[in-house]
């Protein structure tokens, strides 16, 4: 019983207050208003920083979920000269296969940027040097055609795997296999087109172009190498369950012996993992979301002051309704309520259009940045709960203030 007579307390409180809102409906339009724009921000803050995390994430995914990468350079570049970098090799690459437990494939790759020309079409790209295991430790997917095979690297084949987006590029509709396309004026044959993994933070991940890594280390020899089977970089692919720190751990072991690296001197070489960059990933991502929620908040703050000076305008403006109720009845406790639901109902309802200006927005963001920008369930749940917090938090002081007027003198204002 005393449950449903609270429950109906609450309801004519409601009542009241929407009937409160109506008689002064530009006023309560324009009070609204800062609640609205509030939540609008939080919410895309909230929305844009996780939309960063599914990118960033997509982004590591699309490397190999269990892999580590190897860049022949000093692990602190402030540290030491640049000429201090390590030389990566293939023979490094078989020493890690061998004396590394878990590893399921290498990468091993050579990466410089060429031009592509077909009949007055051109287009400038990476192109990366790879081995046959190179798709499936780098998780890369064909679409059309084949990849790169254990005769192409043996023979030095003069063959490409071409990004979708060069494919594009070159020949718009046309189906590009078995075209030949001159790189760097060498003429090479398409022999696949690889599945699209789409952009990231404005990177287009399928403008890039696969070689064999024989042919890439005979036609587009780079500065950077020194010898006749340095690396640019290396894709260290590992089974399912194998602690990716430990396996780091290995690498460095086995890389710092074969340079002959005295302990206590910096390694010559950086290898990350796919785990470091998802935590390091998550890590900035969380913060630069922090940062966008702290400067929306700003405006949140400002239109729940707006709440609290409207509220003590209302109390004053209905000083003598106050006293009446009290003179009828109504104790100390109902005023209070009533004025600390009327400044809740008026922040849930800027906050339920802020929703849907948010929701709205995203769709256009998305669709115009290609960049997921998503209002989750729990994100619009959230955000009209706080609103009806902001309002009870800001509308606490004028529902106290009317609850402690004297009835009499409330009366006898005018």
């Amino acid at each position: 019983m005393n449950v449903a007579r609270t429950f109906a307390g609450w309801g004519i409180n409601i009542a009241i207050a929407l009937t409160a809102l109506r008689t002064n409906m530009m006023r309560s339009i324009l009070t609204t208003l800062g609640v609205t724009i509030g939540v609008l921000a939080v919410i895309l803050a909230v929305a844009v920083g996780d939309g960063a995390k599914i990118s960033v994430m997509d982004s590591i995914n699309s490397l190999g979920s269990n892999m580590a990468i190897v860049f022949p350079q000093p692990e602190n570049r402030g540290a030491r000269r640049v000429v201090d970098r390590g030389r990566l090799t293939e023979r490094d690459a078989v020493a890690i296969q061998r004396l590394v437990p878990g590893v399921s494939g290498m990468a091993p790759q050579l990466r410089s940027t060429v031009q592509l020309v077909i009949q007055g079409h051109n287009t400038t790209t990476t192109t990366v040097g790879v081995t046959p295991d190179y798709g499936r430790v780098a998780n890369v997917d064909i679409d059309t055609g084949r990849m790169i095979g254990e005769a192409d690297v043996r023979t030095a084949a003069r063959v490409i795997v071409v990004g979708p987006s060069v494919a594009t590029k070159l020949f718009g509709s046309f189906d590009p296999l078995g075209q030949s396309v001159r790189v760097n004026r060498v003429p090479f044959v398409i022999i696949g087109v690889l599945a699209s993994k789409g952009s990231s933070f404005g990177n287009d991940n399928d403008d890039l172009a696969l070689v064999p890594i024989s042919t890439a280390r005979q036609r587009f020899a780079s500065a950077a190498t020194q010898g006749p089977d340095d690396l640019h970089v290396l894709f260290v692919g590992f089974d399912d369950g194998i602690d990716l720190a430990d396996a780091k751990k290995n690498m460095v072991r086995v890389l710092r012996a074969r340079n002959n690296v005295p302990k206590g001197e910096i390694s010559p070489f950086t290898i990350n993992t796919t785990e470091e960059f998802m935590k390091q990933s998550g890590l900035v991502t969380s913060v630069f979301q922090g940062v966008l929620v702290a400067i929306a908040s700003i405006s949140l703050l400002v239109g729940g002051i707006g709440i609290m000076n409207i509220m003590l305008v209302s109390v004053t403006e209905r000083t003598r309704e106050i006293g009446l109720r009290m003179a009828l009845g109504a104790k100390r406790s109902d005023i209070r309520n009533q004025f600390l639901v009327e400044a809740a109902v008026l922040c849930v309802i800027g906050g339920c259009i802020g929703l849907a200006l948010a929701a709205g927005l995203s769709v256009v963001l998305a669709n115009a940045l290609d960049f997921p920008v998503v209002v989750s369930l729990s994100t619009a749940v959230g955000a009209v709960l706080f609103s009806a917090c902001i309002g009870l938090a800001f509308g606490s002081y004028p529902a106290i203030r009317a609850s402690r007027l004297s009835p009499i003198e409330a009366l006898r204002s005018e």
